[in-house]
């Protein structure tokens, strides 16, 4: 039982080692594998670059110490009864580049409608989030697909506001709704009674104004050299501008103007918007039959932040858009900057790699390319079309809420697997005390039967020698000795005797007897028991090892002892040649008479060799016999370095 205490802290070791737990449970290494790979996934979307860059939060809720009794609701009108694709509702972050990128009062049970009829008599549901709480994770837009509908309002309706604070309220940044490529919701008109009245943070316009905390539509995988392209003032140039060629003339829908996010320097969004400025569209390179697409007629344009500016063109037509700056912002430098212009006909982006052009830019180490305007990177990444965009979003919050799930189901398979794994270390620490109680017993028996032989051994050797030696002298003591030849009978005896009785307090490890080698002990053994035999001794070794185990000295020296014994009652020979030598690490022992011989397999069990065989076979060792009418010979090698093995000798 001493071995159980290691054999337990080895287990206990080995268990809490394993901190996962996988081994235990297929379902925690399956739970496991999807949570490596869901990750994975997620890391390959990028960092999305959310924050908050400008003062316009969105719309929100007048806050309420008690819940309304009718359900509050926001609407946009998009104008007309048109075909739309996906609706984003996107959440309102209240901090400045927020670092937790947390959604703020988001509604938690809500309904959003679309309808022709203003009062929504009729209408077609597209969403509902009524039965349980909406979970959001981080700033990720909630995602409604609505192939196949056609309406000009929609509603959200919200039955369940948000707790804030201890009042009710929510809030949201914006509503968009694409159409293809387009935001068509971008400057819609909104209604919504009770809303916050707080600009520029709070006002219902800002749901439609484009201006969200998610930044542009961009994947961050891919980043240009440059973050931007620059005109400035300079000689007779009073009014820059940078201006993009079509190709040819087309029908446009919109201009969407990206700001610059200046990251080779300070980091700051909206760097160099112009305050005031006007885009047009032209036939002709040098604009003079242009038509204006936007103007801020002298009224100071608010900073765009990461949002891109969107502007619609009414349908006008032109080959050539410029954007020309009007007013700076209060700066050091005259010029302004955007990180790309792109001109929107048929849904689709026909600036992207078209020629652009310049008014210049000031003097530079490094001259930035005028293809930084239609190269389809903005500052920090690559553009994606709305559709795309969206779906990533989707496809992030997908995955992050599947994240979150495996995380949650493999706290519960771990905290199974644990509860799995302690029943398993009390089966093993039982299996192992039954099974050390078992070895104990064994060995215990094992033992007893090793010194009842031992002592069955020093019986019939106290009794064949000692005894009958014994009982000789005291049959010749008890006759008249006139013959001095009687008193040396009598000495040769007990001489022998003495050597007997000595060879007994070796093998019983007497301590005054523990110093005679082994070597020693087969000399006198050889001498005491083969007295009318001529012994020769071939070899004979003085190399035995001294961690060579005392046990297996002992059953080598009751080997030979029995094989020498044979040879006295049965060989009827008259001379024996011995060997004794080590050979590598294996100890060779011949002992070979020049007897009448056998025939093995006749051989009776009163001439000891199933005894001789199982000495051997304790001792790991081999045991070879050779007979004929010529003499025997035995041949006993043992590996020195070999444990011995349990006998019942």
């Amino acid at each position: 039982m001493k071995r159980l205490l290691p054999l337990l802290l080895l287990f206990a070791l080995s268990t809490t080692a394993l901190a996962e737990w996988e081994w235990l449970s297929a379902d925690l290494r399956l739970a496991q594998h999807k949570l490596i790979s869901h990750r994975a996934a997620l890391a390959s979307l990028g960092e999305p670059m959310v924050g908050q860059t400008v003062p316009e939060f969105g719309l929100q809720h007048s806050m309420l110490l008690n819940a309304p009794p009718e359900s509050p609701f926001l609407q946009v009108d998009l104008g007309a009864s048109q075909a739309f694709d996906v609706v984003a509702l996107v959440p309102a972050i209240v901090d400045f580049q927020s670092l937790t990128q947390s959604a703020y009062a988001f509604p938690p049970r809500y309904r959003l409608d679309a309808s022709d009829d203003e009062n929504f008599a009729t209408f077609t549901p597209l969403k509902v989030q009524l039965n349980e709480d909406a979970v959001l994770y981080g700033a990720a837009p909630v995602i409604v697909h609505t192939p196949s509908i056609k309406a000009r309002y929609l509603r959200l309706t919200v039955p369940t506001m948000a707790r804030v604070e201890g009042r009710w309220t929510f809030a949201l940044s914006e509503i968009m709704v694409l159409q293809g490529n387009r935001n068509i919701a971008l400057g819609a008109k909104v209604l919504h009674l009770k809303g916050t009245n707080l600009p520029p943070r709070w006002l219902g316009q800002n749901v439609t104004d484009g201006r969200t905390p998610l930044g542009p539509p961009m994947d961050r995988s891919s980043v240009p050299e440059y973050d931007a392209l620059f005109a400035a003032i300079h000689d007779d140039v009073t009014t820059p501008w940078m201006a993009v060629d079509l190709g040819g003339e087309r029908e446009l829908e919109e201009v969407r103007l990206h700001p610059l996010h200046a990251r080779q320097g300070a980091d700051v969004p909206g760097f160099r918007f112009p305050q005031q400025f006007r885009v047009e569209t032209a036939a002709q390179a040098d604009m003079k039959d242009a038509k204006v697409i936007y103007d801020t007629h002298g009224v100071d344009f608010s900073n765009p932040g990461n949002n891109p500016v969107t502007l619609p063109a009414q349908g006008l037509r032109g080959r050539f858009v410029r954007v020309t700056m009007l007013k700076i912002q209060p700066a050091i430098r005259a010029d302004f900057a955007l990180s790309e212009l792109e001109v929107y006909s048929g849904n689709e982006n026909v600036a992207r790699g078209k020629q652009a052009t310049s008014s210049g830019d000031r003097p530079r180490d490094a001259i930035r390319p005028l293809s930084l305007l239609t190269d389809g990177h903005v500052s920090y990444g690559r553009l994606l079309e709305l559709p795309v965009w969206l779906a990533q979003w989707e496809q992030r919050q997908t995955l992050m809420r599947d994240i979150a799930a495996l995380e949650e189901q493999g706290i519960k398979l771990r905290r199974l697997a644990m509860q799995r794994a302690v029943s398993l270390a009390v089966l093993g620490v039982f299996v192992i005390a039954v099974g050390l109680i078992f070895v104990s017993i064994r060995s215990r028996r094992r033992q007893a039967r090793a010194q009842e032989a031992l002592r069955n051994q020093l019986a019939r050797d106290m009794h064949d020698e000692i005894g009958s030696n014994l009982a000789g002298m005291a049959v010749i003591s008890e006759l008249p000795m006139h013959d001095p030849e009687d008193w040396k009978e009598i000495n040769r005896i007990a001489h022998e005797t003495t050597d007997a009785m000595r060879e007994v307090l070796w093998l019983v490890g007497a301590r005054q007897e523990s110093g005679i080698d082994l070597m020693e002990q087969l000399q006198r053994v050889a001498k005491r028991l083969l007295p009318n035999h001529t012994v020769i001794w071939n070899s004979l070794t003085t190399d035995l090892p001294s961690s060579w185990p005392v046990e297996s000295r002992r059953q080598v020296f009751l080997f030979f002892k029995e094989a020498l014994t044979n040879i006295q009652r049965h060989a009827k020979a008259t001379q024996v040649n011995l060997s004794a030598q080590i050979t590598g690490s294996v100890l060779e022992l011949i002992i070979q008479d020049n007897g009448r011989g056998f025939e093995p397999a006749e051989a009776t069990s009163g001439m000891g060799l199933s005894s001789l065989r199982e000495r051997a076979k304790q001792l790991s060792g081999t045991f070879a016999l050779d007979s004929s009418h010529l003499g025997t010979k035995l041949t006993l090698r043992v590996p020195l370095a070999a444990k011995l093995r349990h006998s019942p000798f």
